[in-house]
C-alpha cells in the first residue's frame, strides 16, 4: 500500500495521490458533491492527462477544472500523523526520521515519479484512478466517524 491507497504499484498510488490532493483543496462552495461529480472529475483526469507533457502540467490544468485555488499540504501529506519514518542510509541500515509535523507539498512525489508512467496510467486507467481515491476517502470517513466519541459530537 502506497500513500493510504488500496495498490501496491507506486505509479497508480502517485496518480491516486494527485487527484486526492487536488479534490480535497477544491473549493467547496464552487465544486459541490452532486450525484454526478466523479463522472466529471473522471473526464477532467482523463482529457487534461491526455494532453499534460509533464505532471506539473497534469496539476496546473486540473486545478481550475476542480476549483481548486492551491494544493492544501493537509492533503498531500504522504505519511499519515504519528507513524514512525525510516529513512534507509547507503549501508543498509535504518535510522529514524523526525519530522513530525512537517508539512509536505508533493515535490518528493514529483521528484520520484516517472511522469510518462503517471500520466499513462491517469490516462489509461482513469476510473481505477478514481476508485483508488473514493476507496481513500471512504476509508477516512469510516475512521473519522468510528473514532468520534460522545463528547466530541457534542
Amino acid at each position: 500500500m502506497y500513500y493510504n491507497f488500496q495498490t501496491d504499484e507506486k505509479k497508480k498510488a502517485v496518480a491516486a495521490l494527485l487527484v486526492y490532493a487536488i479534490y480535497r483543496s477544491r473549493d467547496h462552495k464552487k465544486f459541490k458533491v452532486t450525484p454526478n461529480m466523479w463522472d466529471r472529475i473522471e473526464r477532467s483526469v482523463k482529457s487534461v492527462s491526455k494532453r499534460a507533457q509533464d505532471l506539473e502540467e497534469f496539476i496546473e490544468k486540473l486545478k481550475p477544472k476542480l476549483h481548486c485555488p492551491s494544493i492544501k499540504p493537509k492533503w498531500a501529506k504522504t505519511i499519515p500523523d504519528n507513524m514512525v519514518t525510516m529513512k534507509k542510509q547507503e549501508d543498509g541500515s535504518f535510522i529514524e526520521v523526525s519530522d513530525l509535523g512537517r508539512r509536505e507539498f508533493l515535490v518528493e512525489v514529483l521528484a520520484e515519479a516517472d511522469h510518462r508512467k503517471v500520466l499513462n496510467v491517469l490516462y489509461e486507467k482513469a476510473a481505477l484512478v478514481i476508485l483508488l481515491v473514493r476507496d481513500r476517502i471512504e476509508r477516512e470517513r469510516e475512521y473519522i466517524e468510528v473514532n468520534t466519541t460522545e463528547e466530541d459530537v457534542k
